[in-house]
């Protein structure tokens, strides 16, 4: 499997692919993917590609055919706008969406999205990632929804050892 970054600067291919994308999210979102995370996505202008906090990756798999698209994920705003994720059936449950998510969280750097409490596959990803959820509120369907982020990264100001960590070492 790879995944590539999605970046057109050509009018005509851009809408074609960017038509694409939006149907393979249909077919295979699982009807779990937002109203307003799609029509984010459906505004998304090759120029909004160069902001920060806006990413859109593919993961491809090589097939009889060449390159097949295996999932997708959309990131605007680090998340806060819009964060989707959808993967083929054929390509659930062998860590395609974990990979597309890591690779988001890798690019961007800091991450956030609100996933449904019932959607279990989903929540899976995220934390298989490091993403822990921070706060619940209620979705656009009036779902228990858990908002989900990145954690902050401290750095500790202290030398102190760690649980774990050798309180001696050895010269060598």
């Amino acid at each position: 499997m790879q995944i590539s970054s999605i970046y057109d600067t050509d009018a005509k291919k851009w809408k074609l692919r960017l038509t694409g994308l939006l149907e393979f999210i249909r077919e295979h979102g699982e009807r779990r993917i937002t109203n307003q995370a799609c029509k984010v996505m459906a505004r998304l202008t090759p120029e909004q590609l160069s902001k920060p906090g806006v990413s859109l990756l593919v993961a491809t798999v090589r097939g009889q055919n060449g390159r097949q698209l295996a999932g997708v994920s959309f990131v605007s705003g680090f998340g806060e706008e819009a964060c989707l994720v959808a993967v083929h059936p054929l390509y659930r449950n062998r860590h395609t969406g974990t990979a597309l998510m890591a690779a988001q969280l890798k690019r961007l750097g800091r991450l956030e999205c609100c996933v449904a409490s019932d959607n279990t596959a989903s929540l899976k990803m995220c934390f298989n990632v490091g993403l822990a959820a921070v706060a619940l509120t209620s979705g656009p369907t009036g779902k228990p929804t858990l908002l989900i982020r990145s954690p902050q990264n401290t750095v500790s100001t202290t030398n102190s050892p760690q649980e774990g960590e050798l309180l001696c070492q050895s010269p060598s």
